[in-house]
C-alpha cells in the first residue's frame, strides 16, 4: 500500500514536470529543474522515476486521468477536439526534434503510451478508438490522425477566441469523418 506521503510528492513531481512542459521542450528539460519546480532533492526524485521520460509517462498518464475524470470516459468527437486544444502546449512541448537526443525514448514512450490506450480491453471504446482498432495498421492511423492534429494547431492561434472555434469545428470535422468511414 502506497502511503499519503509518498502518493503526494509523486504528484507533486508529476505536477512540476506539467508545469515545465507547458513553457518548455522536454529536451530542454534537465532533472535539476524538475527538483526546483518540485521543491525536492535530487535523490528524491530518483526515488519516485527512473528518469524523465518514465516522468513523462505519468503527466500523459495524469492528463488522461483529469480529462477522463471531466467526463472524457465517453469522448465525442468536441471532446476529443477539446483535450488536444487544451493540452496542446504540453502535448507540443512532447514532440522533439529527430537530431535530439532523447528523440527515440520519447517517440517509443507516445507510441507506447498510444497503443496500451488504444488496445486496452474497453468494451465501450468510442467509435474512433474502435476504427483505429480495426485499422489494417493502427500505429500508422494514429501516428497520422496526431501529427494532423498537431500540425492543424500549430497552424492557429489558439488565444484567439474566432480560430480556436475554427480549429475546434475542423478538428471535430474531421474525427467525425474517420468514424464514419468504412
Amino acid at each position: 500500500m502506497v502511503s499519503y506521503a509518498r502518493l503526494r510528492t509523486r504528484n507533486q513531481i508529476t505536477s512540476a514536470m506539467l508545469t515545465l512542459l507547458k513553457t518548455h521542450r522536454i529536451e530542454n528539460i534537465e532533472v535539476t529543474q524538475i527538483c526546483e519546480a518540485a521543491f525536492i532533492k535530487r535523490s528524491t526524485f530518483y526515488r519516485y522515476f527512473h528518469d524523465k521520460i518514465e516522468l513523462t509517462q505519468a503527466v500523459l498518464d495524469k492528463l488522461l486521468e483529469d480529462w477522463q475524470s471531466a467526463g472524457g470516459k465517453v469522448p465525442t468527437a468536441a471532446k476529443i477536439a477539446d483535450f488536444f486544444m487544451d493540452n496542446y502546449d504540453v502535448l507540443s512541448h512532447l514532440r522533439v526534434n529527430p537530431c535530439n537526443r532523447h528523440y527515440a525514448e520519447i517517440q517509443k514512450l507516445l507510441q507506447t503510451w498510444l497503443m496500451n490506450h488504444i488496445t486496452a480491453e474497453d468494451q465501450s471504446a468510442t467509435p474512433i478508438i474502435y476504427k483505429i482498432r480495426k485499422a489494417h495498421d493502427p500505429m500508422l492511423l494514429s501516428a497520422f490522425l496526431l501529427d494532423g492534429t498537431f500540425g492543424v494547431l500549430a497552424q492557429a492561434d489558439l488565444s484567439n477566441q474566432r480560430d480556436r472555434l475554427r480549429v475546434r469545428a475542423f478538428l471535430i470535422g474531421i474525427v467525425e469523418r474517420v468514424t464514419r468511414a468504412k
